[in-house]
């Protein structure tokens, strides 16, 4: 699992981690890897506490690629995630009570303020009503959530034949304004949402869960 804390934030960041990682997967020899980055995004249209599994990346324009310069020319590359490992955790999630989960878009943008829409950076060039229409138009695109990591993330792993997810908790809903209102208590129960779910998804996969579920039960 990749977290913020341990990849950095933006493009560059995580894209230094992901070149060593994927070496050191070759060297070792690994094979059959899932990844999967988790973390904490803004919503768009959704209730603040959702967990927005990526189906696929898309950038400020709305397309589901990454342009990577390469010496002097633009490559793009594809940010489709794998769908069979996204609908597995959708489902991993159905079994956690009251945890709000959904499968859809996630906006990666180079910038944290005026690029995804800020009125509360040092520079603001647009106006309220702009950036409600775009957000909008984002939205109906089939965005639900806005980070600044997705798209090299799905365009690398892609690329280099790795199974991999995204797994990110909303902390606002930016259409309703641009700051966290959350008390620090619910922010520490939203972000470990994420964690939550892909624990249960590696014990699945380890055959825990259900003796897990049944130490729970005989401890009560």
């Amino acid at each position: 699992m990749c977290k913020k804390g341990s990849h950095g934030m933006g493009v560059p960041s995580i894209s230094i981690m992901l070149h060593e990682l994927i070496k050191l997967l070759h060297h070792a020899k690994c094979c059959d890897v899932t990844i999967i980055r988790i973390g904490t995004s803004g919503g768009l249209g959704i209730e603040p506490g959702s967990v927005v599994i990526t189906d696929i990346a898309v950038d400020s324009f709305f397309k589901p690629q990454f342009e990577q310069v390469i010496l002097d020319n633009v490559v793009v590359r594809s940010t489709e995630l794998d769908q069979d490992l996204a609908n597995e955790l959708l489902k991993c999630s159905r079994e956690i009570e009251d945890f709000p989960t959904l499968i859809g878009h996630t906006m990666c943008t180079d910038d944290f303020y005026e690029g995804q829409g800020r009125l509360d950076g040092a520079l603001c060039s647009f106006s309220n009503e702009k950036k409600l229409e775009y957000l909008k138009r984002a939205y109906d695109a089939g965005v639900r959530n806005i980070e600044m990591e997705s798209t090299v993330f799905a365009a690398m792993c892609r690329l280099c034949g790795l199974k991999a997810a995204v797994v990110c908790v909303t902390l606002l809903d930016r259409l309703e304004g641009d700051q966290i209102t959350a008390s620090h208590e619910v922010l520490v129960e939203y972000q470990r949402r994420p964690q939550q779910l892909i624990s249960m998804f590696i014990k699945k996969h380890l055959g825990l869960w259900n003796q897990t579920e049944l130490l729970d039960k005989e401890l009560v």
